[in-house]
């Protein structure tokens, strides 16, 4: 089986750690990398030993240095990694519906949700294979 990884790419400390405590409360196998901002979650992704796991990213869109948007772009532009194995959500406080369409440009997104997470929410994100 392949090893997943989830991502938390969120300038808020307070609500990785609500996230990465709702995931361990249901599965503490999962490895969990938490990144303040985009810039920081790319330097990760790009880091060799990672190949060949299963990468989920819950990204935030408003983050200093580096934000969810830019993110999206390098990774478009770095073929670094192998899509299939990389699901970007979107989770944002943002209720902008240009967001959500913007969203929509990027094939690679699999989802926009809305913070804070629910557990169906966190569930789902641990279940995709």
């Amino acid at each position: 089986m392949m090893k997943k990884e989830i991502f938390i790419v969120d300038d808020d400390p307070i609500y990785r750690l609500i996230v990465l405590k709702m995931i361990k409360n249901r599965d503490a196998s999962i490895e969990i990398c938490e990144c303040e901002n985009g810039e920081i979650g790319l330097a990760e992704l790009k880091k060799p030993e990672r190949a060949g796991h299963k990468i989920v990213v819950l990204l935030d869109i408003n983050m200093p240095v580096l934000n969810g948007w830019s993110f999206l772009e390098e990774l478009e532009k770095n073929d670094f990694y192998n899509l299939e194995q990389l699901d970007v959500y979107m989770v944002t406080s943002s209720v902008d519906e240009n967001d959500k369409i913007k969203a929509k440009q990027f094939p690679f997104i699999k989802g926009f949700y809305h913070k804070p997470l629910s557990s169906e929410d966190i569930e789902w994100f641990i279940g995709v294979d």
